[in-house]
């Protein structure tokens, strides 16, 4: 025996069989949890229900859930609403707004100064001098060209229309009242536009002069330092970055917020489950929640039961235990069951390799070995075929194991043994004291052991107690295996 050396293997197939083979203490199982937590939660509800104080609490706190709930929605949709409108308008405006148009390493540039000249003098002599008109003058044309007027004059000559806020953008103006003067600039996409937009402003501010002069005085209008360059203009370059990632942004939140609101329709909405309806569609639910939970557990169960077992679970485990030769495994017979077609899937799935109806063919087999592993062990012992006192002898053949005694009566039966060959069957030597002396007469022992009946250890247990005696044991018949329907 090497028991002390063997470490069993965990095969997870072997565990996985296990579970669906038992699919129908799964569903029994999982049923009756089921049942007791619908139930429960049934007869909960209705005890509950009937107190009127329970009843106006739970209508509060629906109410209150409602409205949360309705409110949430509302929010959601409003964000989506303005996310669209504001995405919508952006992309309007980067689409015709002339500064994002403008390529910012080489942006056009064009501005002149204008200048007030009145006739105005100081004279030395008089205590009270004139009014100097000139910053009256130059307010007046400053205010009607921030006012819309000069703007409005430009829209209806350029070539190509423009909206009035992207014209404010390119054309700026600067006043400088302590020097009477007035800056125009404008930026464009090239230098033909900017000098359009500066002429046609000029234009316009020409034409405002006789009703300026008639309003508040003679003065006139000097141009000076009017020029047209090119330019690199980084913050502009940075700007129209801005601008484009923000409307990526803006599609990325309004996306976020559509899914919010595609979870928000897809979920649950509050209910009273305090109503008959509601108390029987919660206990449904219950029902399925337990009745997952309690087949999930009695899964478990199961596979931790056939891990941690003493129990023996494969024949294979004999021969790695105990270095037992298996002789044959017979399955065993299986019990007319309903929904059977499942078991035989099952069964087939993992690559069970015997079926429920070869016991007899497997028994036969089984004695063809054993008969012939016998005389192989004893034509070593012969001399021209005779043992060494020249008489022939009948060879003692016991099964003997844990296995139920009746069983093992049938196993012998279908072996079918021949009549030179004195064979017999004794109980186990663990529980049976009469069974000693059969097994101490005997030449051979062969043990009989059920699959997932018989324990590990009392099969240790007869090892060492035929090892005592020095009876060879010429290895292992398990019956009770696994077979297909």
């Amino acid at each position: 025996m090497n028991e002390q050396s063997y470490e069993p293997e965990i095969r997870i197939g072997k565990v996985l069989y296990r579970i669906f083979r038992d699919w129908r203490k799964i569903l029994v199982i999982a049923f009756t949890v089921s049942v007791i937590v619908g139930g429960g939660n049934f007869v909960l509800k209705r005890i509950k229900t009937s107190d009127g104080e329970y009843l106006k609490k739970v209508e509060e706190n629906f109410s209150r859930e409602l409205a949360a709930f309705e409110a949430t929605g509302e929010t959601l949709l409003r964000e989506i609403v303005n996310l669209e409108e504001t995405r919508t308008q952006r992309e309007e405006y980067n689409a015709s707004s002339i500064l994002m148009k403008i390529n910012p390493f080489r942006e056009f540039n064009a501005s002149l100064q204008l200048y007030i000249a009145t006739n105005y003098q100081i004279v030395p002599e008089l205590t009270y001098q004139n009014i100097d008109l000139s910053n009256r003058i130059l307010r007046s044309y400053i205010t009607y060209m921030v006012n819309g007027g000069m703007y409005q004059y430009i829209m209806e000559r350029l070539s190509q229309p423009v909206e009035l806020r992207y014209l404010k953008e390119v054309l700026s103006i600067s006043p400088d009242y302590d020097n009477r003067m007035v800056m125009l600039s404008v930026r464009h996409v090239d230098a033909q536009a900017c000098e359009e937009i500066l002429d046609y402003a000029m234009e316009a501010i020409k034409a405002k002069q006789s009703e300026i002069v008639a309003a508040i005085g003679e003065h006139q209008l000097n141009s000076v330092n009017q020029a047209v360059y090119e330019a690199v203009d980084l913050e502009l370059d940075e700007w129209q970055k801005a601008n484009i990632q923000y409307v990526s942004d803006l599609s990325i939140k309004l996306q976020e917020k559509a899914e919010e609101y595609t979870k928000w329709e897809a979920s649950e909405k509050p209910r009273k489950d305090y109503t008959n309806s509601g108390i029987i569609k919660n206990s449904v639910k219950k029902m399925i929640l337990g009745f997952l939970v309690g087949a999930v557990l009695a899964a478990a169960y199961l596979a931790f039961h056939y891990i941690v077992s003493d129990k023996l679970k494969d024949a294979d485990d004999l021969k790695g235990r105990f270095g037992l030769r298996v002789i044959a495994q017979i399955p065993g017979m299986h019990k007319s069951r309903a929904f059977v077609g499942f078991d035989r899937l099952f069964a087939r799935l993992f690559g069970l390799p015997f079926r429920a109806g070869d016991g007899k063919v497997l028994a036969k087999l089984a004695a063809g070995s054993v008969q012939a592993e016998l005389s192989a062990w004893e034509i070593e012992k012969e001399k021209g075929g005779k043992f060494k006192d020249g008489n022939e002898k009948s060879l003692k053949l016991v099964f003997t194991g844990t296995v139920a005694f009746e069983e093992m009566k049938k196993l012998l039966a279908e072996m079918g043994w021949e009549n030179n060959t004195a064979i017999q069957c004794v109980p186990s030597i663990l529980h049976d004291p009469d069974a000693v002396p059969a097994v101490m007469d005997a030449d051979y022992v062969i043990l009989v052991e059920e699959q997932e009946k018989s324990t590990y250890s009392r099969i240790e247990r007869e090892l060492e107690e035929l090892s005592a005696w020095r009876k060879k044991v010429l290895g292992v018949i398990v019956v009770g295996v696994d077979a297909i329907p």
